[in-house]
């Protein structure tokens, strides 16, 4: 079956989890990094840059979804995979959670 093109290109979107982190778990955060000192002093800054950087990239045409982190669960993952928790670490986290919650999204 031939699809009727209609002149308009579809971009592809790219799509990234970014690590979503609750206030309450900040000071956390903090101590187990160890990149601390890249990180934002307070949630509320942290939060800020994010937006910024999430509004910058969504112009660009990433499509950006935000990923709850489980602090202790990232540090699980961490540790089962011989990583540092650090900004590297925190993506790729993100990055798997958001792969997991679409295959199981498909599935469902």
């Amino acid at each position: 079956m031939k699809r009727k093109f209609n002149g308009k290109r579809q971009a592809a979107k790219m799509v990234l989890g970014v690590a979503w982190y609750e206030p309450e778990q900040w000071e956390r955060l903090l101590d187990i990094s160890t990149d601390r000192d890249e990180l934002e002093a307070t949630h509320a800054e942290w939060e800020r840059n994010a937006v910024h950087s999430m509004k910058s990239l969504s112009r660009g045409g990433v499509w950006l979804e935000k990923v709850s982190v489980d602090l202790e669960e990232l540090v699980q993952w961490c540790l089962s995979r011989n990583l540092p928790v650090d900004g590297k670490s925190r993506a790729a986290f993100a990055s798997e959670k958001l792969r997991q919650g679409s295959e199981e999204h498909k599935l469902g």
